[in-house]
């Protein structure tokens, strides 16, 4: 599951928030990254694979394995070549 964002490394690119599959994320009025709907997230290290600025930490427990996602490249977490 997400645990943090650290607000001061966030840049506020969006990208977290636009690759996010279940949109677990938003952007705040100040254009930061924040969690919106954390018990949603499925664990699947995107949004942190993703971030420019390490901004964002998921704790790494998880009984099992994250879903694969298609049309991502596999070194973000997909199946895409």
């Amino acid at each position: 599951m997400i645990e943090r964002i650290d607000a001061d490394k966030c840049v506020g690119c969006g990208t977290c928030v636009s690759h996010c599959p279940l949109d677990t994320l938003r952007l705040d009025e100040n254009g930061k990254a924040y969690i919106a709907y954390g018990d949603d997230c499925m664990t699947c290290y995107i949004c942190e694979r993703l971030c420019p600025s390490g901004a964002i930490f998921v704790h790494p427990f998880r009984e099992e394995l994250p879903p694969v996602f298609p049309n991502i490249p596999r070194a973000l977490g997909g199946g895409a070549q």
